[in-house]
């Protein structure tokens, strides 16, 4: 009976967790949120330019 509460609570801690995270996620906006957010080359205005390295052969 116990285990089953441990297990019960750990599923409903995980999906509270998960549904918390989407929710801080979605309201950072598109660019904000996104793991590309360094190296995005689609033009959002908090995304700096990309600087490569030139290679002086």
């Amino acid at each position: 009976m116990a285990f089953n509460i441990v297990v019960g609570l750990l599923i409903f801690g995980y999906a509270g967790w998960t549904l918390v995270r989407y929710i801080r996620k979605t309201r950072q906006g598109k660019c904000a949120a996104c793991s590309l957010s360094e190296t995005c080359q689609t033009g959002c205005s908090s995304v700096g330019p990309i600087k490569r390295q030139t290679d002086s052969r």
